[in-house]
């Protein structure tokens, strides 16, 4: 049921949504997608990652721009605004830390890809918080807003008005339609329909490079004032996104004239993926167009691997001499246009020749190329990419000098993205002669193959995992949130002797390639290490993981101290617990009474509240069973215990004791099961609870004509009880929490020692009780012995016998 502040926030968000569909229909771009649903969801304070509020939109296909409107809410004029972060990342989850600094893990996780933009809650936001991005991504694309942490306050349900702040959000997307489809390896004769005109080319899975050539531009409509203008005045080619003309840089278009020619070579093209070729003329024109391309096979490992993997490599050797590896990832063309780079051919440096003759043959030749086999286990996050046999599964892999070698695996959108990918490599050599080893560089990069500067490092923008057999035959590189699509990693290997190169046996040297996905950053149970737990996050579609530190520990993988003060937290979780032990007076007070359910309710409080604040301040690390069942067992028996001491107070017939005690126990756990955290749950067992002795307090004067004053001792335990529960409902606060909590616990024990009744007095009888009441005077008072009535009888010997 939504309260009424929140039907308004809700309200109001409507309004706002209303307002953006109507601007963006009125005022399009081109071709306006309203999107799925727009979307709202409450904001939190930003702890750990479990209380970022997520987004998802799907973007379609050859879209200009995207744009996400924002808009924070507040349910009351009189809240405090807060300031509200939001990201924005294509493929996975955007990657936040606590203080918004840089992603500690800079090695393994770039944060170029994602935005992040802030506002402010409002009661009425008048201005909305606007994110435009030109060129989106085609796919899954995600938003996560939370609030800046502040010391908030710890109050009950329904205890007063509890601020409540959210965030709408809108996304609309401009699109082109009918773009024209240009096939490859064949010339084609194109023709424009307007100054602006959009192509687009899909390249298949295997593709390795191609070149796309322009040329033989013409002037359907020719005027005079053509002539001196470019046929072309701009062409622009970009993989899987519509590139934007107003967006150019200044070496990504060309123009062209009527006589001229230009080709794009993409030699690590996108793969299973459209490119879209932008062409911006002055009037209709056309020209020729046609996508060469050269294709390299995916194979699976077979029982042959080794000996095919030397047969490529002699068969590389034997038709140029030199065995590079960027003479053998390099096409004709591009090796044209780069011919005065030098390279290692294994022994010494040389400069690549430019006879045709020798290389004509050598761009039909392919590296080794791979797909691991996804293996996915009944846990989630689970999987394991391995290479397939006919018969087997393998992680290892040969290596040699000659050539190097590719190896691909893909990450599924929405199954995978939520979790970390683990690239683990081991490095195995056999005995090397002395001054001799082995050096292995690994660069991984998603959507396109990688490339080497040399033989030791990768280009900029990928990831690199360098091994060597004399200090560092192990290796791991961590992704958080990957993102979607093909992984690629491209390895090579070289010898040193005497820190010279030399030439590399085949049978020296492998590596055990461990690629998987799991739930967080470790393996194992201890998946955050010993200092934080790894939690599932589950909404609708979405599902992520993440890890939950304990007090003070932060980062992705809880090993960051840098703002922990371990005696502090340690001795509010000790005060916490230890504060407990002053229920033991009560429990005393209550056995050597003979109020023995009193007594039992009283330790069972003290021993369900240690376990729940151990649990809960740990972060579950000192947890004896789920988190929920010590919750509620606290919630239970210290209301129970409320209700017990209410009820001795009224010092009723054990009779109606008893029923008492179980029409409590029933009401009590009926309210926590609708809401533990709510009033009314507390409210309702507490105000049956104190009808009872007043009630009895009210009977007994009305029957003795005499009104009796409650004792000093019960006013000074209402005193603390009542000053117990306002530090409980208006002084407790997330940052004060275990100090006050502390001081409730004691508080409240304290007073059951003054409001628990005195002993019952013993009957005492003499040997006159036993004659004849005929001789009893009929002198006779009727009193109360603390509450209870008591008959004095007064026989002619002046002794007295009382009867309760």
């Amino acid at each position: 049921m939504i309260s009424t502040c929140s039907s308004k926030l809700y309200s109001t968000f409507h309004q706002f949504s209303f307002f953006l569909k109507l601007l963006f229909i009125f005022f399009p771009m081109s071709r306006c997608v309203i999107p799925q649903a727009n979307q709202q969801d409450l904001l939190r304070s930003y702890k750990s990652y479990s209380d970022v509020t997520m987004f998802h939109y799907t973007v379609p296909r050859e879209v200009l721009r995207a744009t996400w409107q924002f808009a924070a809410f507040m349910d009351d004029p009189t809240c405090h605004p807060r300031k509200v972060y939001i990201h924005v990342r294509f493929g996975s989850y955007p990657l936040i830390t606590v203080n918004n600094e840089i992603f500690p893990m800079t090695e393994s996780t770039k944060r170029d890809d994602g935005i992040m933009v802030t506002t402010t809650t409002a009661y009425q936001p008048k201005n909305v918080t606007v994110v435009p991005i030109y060129e989106p991504q085609p796919g899954d694309w995600f938003a996560a807003a939370y609030m800046s942490h502040w010391d908030e306050k710890v109050q009950q349900q329904g205890l007063g008005h509890k601020c409540q702040y959210s965030i709408g959000t809108v996304a609309l997307w401009s699109q082109i339609d009918n773009i024209e489809n240009i096939p490859i390896n064949y010339q084609t004769r194109l023709r424009t329909s307007s100054t602006t005109a959009y192509y687009k080319i899909y390249i298949p899975s295997g593709v390795s490079s191609f070149r796309l050539s322009v040329w033989n531009c013409s002037f359907t409509l020719h005027t005079f004032r053509d002539i001196r203008k470019p046929c072309i005045e701009a062409a622009h080619l970009k993989g899987r996104v519509l590139p934007i003309s107003n967006h150019f840089h200044p070496l990504e278009s060309k123009s062209l004239t009527t006589n001229a020619s230009y080709s794009f070579v993409e030699s690590s093209p996108y793969e299973d993926s459209y490119y879209y070729l932008l062409i911006i003329s002055s009037s209709i024109i056309e020209f020729n167009v046609k996508i060469d391309t050269i294709e390299c096979p995916i194979k699976l490992t077979e029982k042959s691997f080794t000996r095919e993997y030397i047969n490529i490599a002699s068969s590389f050797s034997s038709v140029t001499g030199k065995n590079t590896y960027e003479e053998l990832i390099k096409h004709k063309w591009y090796y044209e246009e780069n011919n005065d780079s030098t390279f290692y051919n294994g022994n010494e440096f040389y400069e690549k020749r430019n006879e045709k003759h020798e290389t004509d043959n050598l761009y039909t030749k392919c590296i080794p190329r791979y797909q691991l086999v996804r293996v996915k286990h009944a846990e989630t996050f689970s999987t394991v990419y391995l290479l397939q046999g006919k018969e087997w599964l393998s992680s290892r892999m040969i290596l040699t000098d000659l050539v190097p070698m590719m190896i691909q695996f893909d990450i599924l959108p929405l199954i995978d993205v939520g979790g970390t990918l683990d690239i683990s490599v081991n490095l195995q050599v056999k005995k090397l002669p002395l001054a001799r080893s082995v050096l292995v560089t690994m660069c991984v990069q998603r959507g396109r193959i990688p490339k080497l500067e040399d033989r030791y490092s990768c280009q900029n923008g990928t990831l690199a995992i360098n091994l060597s057999s004399l200090n560092k035959r192990n290796a791991s590189l961590l992704i958080t949130y990957p993102q979607p699509g093909t992984w690629y990693i491209v390895i090579f290997a070289t010898c040193h002797k005497y820190n010279k190169p030399v030439h590399c046996r085949i049978d020296e040297m492998s590596i055990l390639l461990d690629v998987r996905t799991k739930k967080c950053m470790f393996s194992g149970e201890n998946s955050c290490g010993d200092h934080g737990i790894c939690q599932e996050i589950q909404k609708n579609i979405l599902h992520y993981a993440t890890c939950n530190c304990f007090k003070g520990y932060t980062g992705w993988d809880c090993t960051d101290i840098s703002s922990t003060v371990p005696a502090i937290s340690l001795a509010s979780v000790t005060l916490l617990v230890i504060s407990n032990i002053f229920f033991i007076p009560a429990i005393y007070i209550a056995v050597k009474r003979r109020l023995y359910a009193e007594g039992l309710v009283y330790l069972v409080t003290m021993l369900f509240s240690s376990l729940y604040h151990a649990c809960d301040q740990s972060e579950g690390q000192f947890c004896v069973a789920k988190y929920e069942v010590l919750q509620y067992s606290d919630f239970f028996s210290s209301i129970l215990a409320f209700w017990v001491t209410l009820i001795a107070m009224a010092e009723l017939p054990i009779a109606f004791v008893q029923l008492c005690h179980m029409t409590g126990v029933f009401v009590i756990t009926f309210g926590l099961q609708i809401d533990r955290m709510c009033l009314i749950s507390i409210l309702i067992p507490l105000s049956l609870g104190i009808i009872v002795p007043i009630f009895a307090h009210i009977y007994r004067t009305f029957r003795s004509r005499k009104c009796k004053t409650p004792s000093r001792k019960i006013l000074l335990g209402l005193l603390f009880a009542i000053t117990g529960l306002s530090l409980y409902s208006f002084i407790e606060t997330e940052k004060n929490y275990q100090y006050v909590h502390s001081v409730w616990h004691i508080v409240m024990a304290i007073s059951l020692i003054f409001l628990l009744p005195p002993a019952k007095a013993k009957e005492t009888t003499s040997s006159s009780t036993n004659a004849s009441f005929n001789d009893v005077s009929e002198s006779w008072s009727c009193k109360e012995f603390y509450g209870i009535p008591t008959f004095t009888i007064i026989n002619r010997e002046n002794q007295t016998i009382a009867l309760s």
